[in-house]
């Protein structure tokens, strides 16, 4: 009796965890990246506050406003977009190689988006001085850029230049790779005869507060790598703690460092500023209120004094795209950035997540398929797992094999409970069984399972991976439902109706679940008996909404487990009773 308490209980904190997953975290979707934008005013050295006047806006699409203006354009293999000449802001950026949705006709996601749209979200570079200084006229949104060129591609830089009434000379150059770094520039030629004294600013902003998933399982919003501590800060957090209204700001929000990375963070983009690494900075988050909303990470360099016929160049890189891991730690070591893999959410559990990530996109890049590879790491987990499982399966056929002398006992001993369990504990001992094993499986399996969820959560390479037959996406559920007869009903699902919604895979493993089980000793008592009969069918309702990559997993995991189950029962039950 007790043994099957211990496994009954197993199995309801397994379900009771699955459920609250299966209520707090999100089906897999697209989020496309909003936007922010808005005119701000640097103060002074070592912060970036705005000094805003808020106005009725009307809102445009970005189509309209990029016909408005003069333009750069951005052309690479996974980047289209352009630079505004007016203000040299980047404010414009597609990535071409994913779209909202997997219908081939839909849209690229679109990343940045000038002011003006319902989300700006764009980059800004420029000069400011202190107060105190001898004032020079320095660029800032309204100056209108001359460029060296029409297009900015990996093989063609662009320089903006411009110059003010004393015959300074100041250029933004700007250069891009085949993915998405961007090295910016800043250079200051000084022909007046007068000493400057300036210092650099470089800042993100996003305006309106872009839609986010907002659950705790995935991070969205401020993140950066400084001092080599990993910050993350919902959008919440800037408007609270960082507000340019509020005196007092929490000590996050401005840090002094050298090197480092900055940025804000959707599900499967990130926009990131990384500084020189030999530069000492000081880097300011903030968040401010005039109408409209806006979150913006920045930092500013030294104040350069720059003597009378001679020049300055600064610079550094920006990172604007998608959390390709193999184009992260490529950056991370080409340019010596610091954990710049981290950029993707790993969770608390990194030390399972991350390398669950690396197995299945290993076996990818050998079988060209995530499904296949997802079966392949679900093999490797067996094999690992497999000297655990030997050992629980032999002591569960054990406890198969010792059912008729168990019933027997519960019959000799019905109303002496205390010797009736002395002498299952004799009986457990002279036969091997142990009947804690069986729930060893379940509770291995449960931290891998929440592992391999996270992974396909979170990493893009799992967005839109197709399987084979109806399965195009493995971050997703399976979309052949019952509700819509398999496939053959054209009709869109209400999300209220999803956990019915079961498809065919969920089915599948909820057939392999309850195969499995057949194989397992049952509970003595007829209601326990009852509950565990229930559980396949309870497991295929709350799996409909998983991700298919994961129910795959299950699945092919309850396949092996019944063929090794199988194999161990057949030696045992086969031996000659005692």
């Amino acid at each position: 009796m007790g043994e099957q308490k211990n496994l009954f209980l197993a199995i309801i904190l397994s379900i009771a965890i699955i459920v609250i997953f299966q209520l707090l975290f999100p089906q897999q979707s697209v989020m496309t990246p909003v936007a922010n934008n808005e005119n701000d005013q640097l103060q002074p050295a070592t912060s970036i506050d705005d000094n805003q006047i808020t106005t009725n806006e009307i809102i445009k699409s970005k189509e309209e406003i990029i016909e408005t203006g003069q333009r750069i354009s951005i052309n690479t293999p996974s980047l289209q977009g352009s630079i505004n000449l007016r203000g040299a802001v980047l404010d414009d950026l597609i990535l071409l190689n994913y779209r909202e949705s997997l219908d081939k006709k839909s849209k690229n996601i679109t990343l940045f988006a000038p002011d003006g749209t319902s989300n700006p979200y764009y980059v800004e570079t420029g000069w400011k001085q202190l107060s105190n200084s001898d004032k020079i006229n320095l660029p800032d949104l309204e100056t209108n850029w001359r460029a060296t060129s029409e297009n900015l591609t990996p093989d063609s830089p662009v320089s903006l230049i411009w110059v003010n009434d004393e015959n300074v000379v100041f250029k933004i150059h700007f250069t891009v790779d085949n993915d998405y770094m961007f090295n910016i520039t800043q250079e200051i030629e000084n022909n007046s005869q007068s000493y400057i004294e300036v210092f650099p600013y470089r800042l993100i902003k996003r305006i309106n507060l872009p839609d986010t998933i907002n659950f705790f399982i995935l991070h969205e919003g401020l993140i950066s790598l400084l001092n080599d501590e990993l910050l993350e800060k919902k959008y919440t957090h800037l408007s609270d703690d960082c507000s340019s209204n509020n005196a007092v700001k929490k000590e996050f929000c401005d840090q002094k460092t050298s090197g480092g990375w900055l940025g804000f963070t959707d599900k499967y983009w990130m926009s990131s500023l990384i500084p020189n690494n030999e530069e000492s900075i000081t880097v300011n988050y903030r968040h401010n209120n005039n109408g409209r909303d806006s979150y913006r990470v920045g930092y500013v360099g030294k104040i350069f004094n720059i003597k009378p016929s001679s020049s300055l160049e600064y610079t550094g890189n920006l990172f604007a795209g998608a959390k390709v891991l193999k184009i992260l730690s490529k950056y991370e070591e080409q340019y010596n950035i610091i954990r710049f893999e981290d950029a993707i959410d790993w969770g608390w559990f990194s030390f399972l997540t991350k390398p669950i990530f690396i197995a299945i996109n290993w076996f990818n890049g050998i079988v060209g398929n995530f499904g296949i590879a997802i079966v392949a790491f679900t093999v490797l987990m067996r094999l690992i797992l497999f000297p655990l499982a030997h050992t629980s399966f032999k002591s569960m056929a054990k406890m198969k094999k010792l059912q008729p002398e168990m019933q027997r006992l519960k019959e000799t001993y019905p109303d002496d409970r205390q010797k009736m369990q002395q002498e299952l504990m004799a009986l457990y001992k002279k036969e091997g069984a142990n009947p804690v094993a069986g729930c060893l499986p379940i509770v291995v399996q449960i931290p891998i399972f929440f592992s391999l969820y996270k992974v396909l959560f979170v990493t893009i390479e799992m967005y839109h991976a197709p399987f084979y037959g109806w399965i195009h996406d493995l971050s997703a559920p399976d979309p052949l439902g019952i509700l819509i007869l398999f496939g053959l009903i054209p009709w869109q699902v209400p999300e209220w109706l999803s956990i019915i919604n079961i498809g065919i895979l969920p089915i599948i493993m909820g057939f392999t679940m309850w195969l499995q089980q057949k194989l397992n000793p049952a509970p003595t008592d007829p209601t326990q008996a009852k509950i565990f009969a229930f559980l396949p069918f309870v497991f295929t309702f709350i799996l409909a909404g998983f991700a298919a990559g994961l129910v795959l997993y299950w699945a092919v995991n309850n396949i092996l487990s019944i063929a090794q189950q199988w194999v161990i029962q057949r030696k045992i039950l086969a031996k000659k009773d005692v």
